[in-house]
Formats: structure tokens, C-alpha cells, sequence
């Protein structure tokens, strides 16, 4: 596969089977597209791409569904970043939080339905972590390990978020994170 291509569903499902494999510390010419996260929910997952585009970069954010054994691309969502998100995590005093919230979404999944009403949805959050983060804890059963450059997802099923805590390279409780529901409104 040829470096300057994005293909989110083949990525992401790398992604997911493998992990982060590589920490970049930047964007080129020839690598316009860069895996920054990855979270997995039982049969939802949500992916992280900072991409290089025209005058700006963008972070794609691709959510997708196990349907039996395979996996399936639902949506996602993004944005433009005033910088790469690649540098390496501010102190939390700098970034304003412990973990701070940059966006989220979520994706209506069993896309035949005609009508939204009972419908079940994916969620993810964006987050940043601050240099004190070593890991997160997600509902008290996932643990994210949080990458040199600090950029998470979270993923779940349900209309309410799961409990987000931030752990220190001891394993001690360093705060809760509040990820909002009301700024994650459904995509129909």
C-alpha cells in the first residue's frame, strides 16, 4: 500500500487487530496519514487518524461495528487541528485538565432502520491526556495506555458514558474525567 493513501476501514481494522505499531513525531509528504488511537467495546471500536490536507490537518475519527466476524465501518467524524497532535503531551496545568475532552459523536448502527426511535447508537470521545497521565481507565475494565503524544478514544455502547478515571505510572487515582453527553448528539 503506497504511503500517501487512506483507506479508513482497511487502517482501522489494522489498527484494531494490532495496535498502535509506530509512534511518528510527524506528518510528510509521503505519510499524510497517521494512526494516533484506538479503542475497542465488545462489538463497537473507534478509531484515530490525524491526516495532511490541504492548508490544515484533520482528525478523522471512524467508528465501526463486529457484525459476526467481520468488522464494519458505521461513520465517524473530525475536524481541523491548529497543529498535527503528534508533539508531545503538555503538563496538565498547560492543556487545562487532567485529561481534557476535544470532541466526540456518535453513529446510529443497524443502518436499515428507517426511524431513529429505539434505535442503538455508537459514542466516542476525543481526548487529550496531560504528561502526568500514564493510563485510563475506562468503566473499570479497559485500561488505555496514553501514547507520547497524549491523544485518546473511547468508545461505548449506550446512551450513557462509561466512568473515565486518569492513573499516574504507579497505578494511583489521579481524577475522574466527565465526558458530556449533550455535546455527542446522534448522527441520523
Amino acid at each position: 500500500m503506497p504511503l500517501v493513501s487512506h483507506d479508513p476501514l482497511t487502517e482501522s481494522l489494522a489498527l484494531i487487530e494490532h495496535g498502535l505499531r509506530s509512534d511518528a513525531t510527524r506528518l510528510s509528504r509521503r505519510r499524510r496519514s497517521l494512526a494516533v488511537a484506538v479503542d475497542v467495546d465488545g462489538d463497537v471500536a473507534c478509531t484515530l487518524f490525524v491526516r495532511r490536507s490541504v492548508g490544515y490537518v484533520a482528525n478523522e475519527a471512524h467508528l465501526l461495528e463486529r457484525r459476526g466476524t467481520a468488522w464494519h465501518l458505521l461513520g465517524g467524524g473530525g475536524g481541523g487541528w491548529p497543529d498535527d497532535g503528534l508533539a508531545d503531551r503538555p503538563a496538565a496545568e498547560q492543556l487545562g485538565a487532567l485529561v481534557a475532552v476535544r470532541g466526540g459523536g456518535s453513529v446510529l448502527r443497524g443502518p436499515t432502520r428507517r426511524m431513529p426511535w429505539g434505535a442503538r447508537y455508537a459514542r466516542y470521545a476525543q481526548l487529550r491526556a496531560g504528561a502526568e497521565v500514564h493510563t485510563v481507565v475506562v468503566g473499570a475494565v479497559r485500561e488505555l495506555l496514553v501514547p507520547r503524544h497524549g491523544n485518546l478514544v473511547v468508545v461505548w455502547r449506550g446512551r450513557r458514558p462509561p466512568s473515565v478515571t486518569a492513573h499516574d505510572g504507579s497505578g494511583q487515582l489521579l481524577g475522574s474525567v466527565l465526558l458530556h453527553v449533550r455535546t455527542m448528539r446522534p448522527v441520523y
